[in-house]
């Protein structure tokens, strides 16, 4: 058990520590104890959610009152008594606040209140910075900060777990229309009786990252270190000839550190400068993310397309594409060409083969010599 801090009202007198003291009997009979939940454990979601955690030794036999935090979600409090469920509980909203009431079953000198429930008011995201040296460069400088926005409690050196994922309170399910096949299988009972639809939590977890003990009060912004180092990179030059009009620099960053990347974006800077902005998708332990850091000035790219009428049995149209690249730097660029083939395309010639992949995707692995220019030819035909 942790050394719980706890808010006691003037309801609990003096008498009632001094019964306390002498066996709790005179306490148990006229007493009532009141506080201000706070939590002492906190899991943080990312969209404005925290499940916390809140536990208590206090006198049994007694009437209690526990005022919730304003942005409690009431209707998931789970109240417990040395681990059991309490069977009786009410919640009074009269004040304006919510205050939760119940009498203890024991009869004990003490005996351990916890309380869970979820919250709003706390949220956090990941903060990336991302240093670059020279291109040719085959690591890069990469520091991961959790952002911990507290707009609502009071936070006093609270077990804190930051969890990247979501939690959606907005949506409903309903019973009948998640009805699965093996559980009709299995013997469902089904009714005519309508089903109501019931608020839904469902979760979406990335990760989960353990930071240790926070201290905050409403409307601070606490910046935490999860990753800060030295990671390899490898730097990639990809057009996509289908829908831009330059080639674009992205970094492929292993993880090689102890924690997994969570999806966010990464503010990068090469040279003394702030270059921009990109997001980066969930990288685990060992494998790469991809940053975007620009586009290369001084290679211009070009796709052109022509269609011409034809009578050739079934095929009524021929295309003919063209993709040229041209390298105005001093330097050799290699690059990778992607485009995407139509669905109904037959009869397909190239000038240069490129890898088909999945997903009708076609990429050329190539290089451009300087102040060069390389042309790509292909043509297909339609209906």
């Amino acid at each position: 058990m942790h050394a719980w801090r706890r808010s006691v009202t003037a309801a609990m007198t003096l008498g009632l520590l001094s019964g306390m003291m002498a066996g709790t009997a005179a306490a148990q009979a006229d007493g009532q104890i009141s506080y201000s939940s706070q939590p002492d454990r906190l899991a943080v979601f990312l969209n404005n959610v925290a499940y916390a955690e809140d536990a208590v030794s206090l006198p049994g036999g007694v009437d209690m009152q526990v005022m919730l935090p304003d942005t409690v979600v009431a209707d998931t409090l789970i109240l417990r008594e040395d681990g059991a469920r309490v069977p009786d509980y009410r919640l009074d909203r009269s004040t304006g606040r919510t205050a939760l009431q119940w009498r203890s079953s024991s009869d004990s000198a003490l005996r351990e209140v916890t309380l869970e429930y979820l919250l709003s008011g706390v949220s956090w995201r990941p903060r990336y910075d991302m240093w670059l040296g020279a291109d040719t460069d085959e690591t890069v400088e990469l520091d991961f900060y959790a952002e911990i926005q507290d707009g609502s409690l009071t936070l006093d050196d609270v077990e804190t777990q930051l969890v990247a994922g979501f939690v959606d309170l907005t949506s409903v399910i309903d019973p009948a229309a998640t009805l699965s096949v093996n559980q009709a299988l299995a013997g469902y009972e089904d009714t005519a009786a309508p089903r109501p639809t019931l608020p839904a939590g469902q979760v979406d977890i990335q990760h989960v990252y353990d930071i240790g003990r926070v201290t905050a009060e409403p409307g601070d912004v606490v910046y935490t270190e999860i990753v800060g180092g030295t990671l390899p990179a490898r730097r990639l030059h990809l057009w996509n000839a289908s829908t831009d009009q330059q080639v674009t620099v992205i970094y492929k960053v292993e993880n090689d550190s102890e924690q997994p990347l969570a999806e966010g974006v990464v503010r990068t800077y090469q040279g003394g400068l702030f270059i921009g902005s990109d997001y980066i998708e969930r990288t685990p332990i060992g494998s790469e993310g991809s940053v975007t850091v620009g586009h290369l000035q001084d290679v211009r790219v070009l796709r052109e397309e022509s269609q011409t009428l034809i009578n050739e049995g079934r095929f009524s149209y021929l295309v003919e594409v063209e993709l040229t690249i041209s390298n105005f730097t001093p330097e050799t660029i290699h690059l990778e060409i992607v485009d995407h083939r139509r669905a109904e395309a037959e009869e397909m010639q190239f000038s240069i083969a490129p890898q088909q992949e999945t997903g009708n995707v076609m990429r050329w692995v190539t290089s451009v010599e300087p102040d060069d220019e390389m042309v790509i030819r292909y043509e297909y035909k339609v209906d």
